[in-house]
């Protein structure tokens, strides 16, 4: 992937995804996955901090294996970059999914700032929070 200095995102995400074991492992078996069993569905998910690593992985498998059946689901996500990469990310991973609760303070982070919306971080489109009035006892 050429660089493209408009896409910014969060280091600290991208660099426990893509600077680690992590990257080289998970595009193995799904190579791998891919040769015994075909053009299959590859479904990426994760929570929190994992969350973040998981829309990394799944933007890298759509990117790299040329593939249009890679999904995401994420739980409590953070922001990872800005309104750029948000647009690209949605072109390459159209059925992403992030679940939120109104009340986890981590999908809120890092802040996102009205009057300077092209310096800070957004989250690419499809959001769900059931907003569901659960009692614990």
């Amino acid at each position: 992937m050429r660089f493209m200095f408009w896409l910014k995102v969060h280091t600290g995400f991208y660099s426990a995804y893509n600077n680690t074991l992590l990257r080289p492992a998970i595009t193995n078996a799904v190579r791998k996955a891919r040769r015994l069993y075909g053009d299959i569905s590859i479904i990426v998910t994760g929570h929190s901090m994992g969350g973040a690593m998981a829309s990394f992985c799944a933007l890298d498998l759509a990117i790299s294996l040329g593939s249009d059946t890679v999904h995401l689901m994420t739980f409590g996500q953070p922001r990872i970059g800005n309104a750029a990469f948000a647009s690209y990310f949605e072109q390459y991973v159209p059925s992403a999914i992030r679940v939120t609760h109104e009340h986890d303070i981590v999908p809120h982070l890092p802040p996102y700032f009205f009057f300077l919306p092209h310096l800070t971080y957004h989250h690419f489109p499809r959001e769900v929070c059931p907003c569901i009035n659960l009692e614990i006892a």
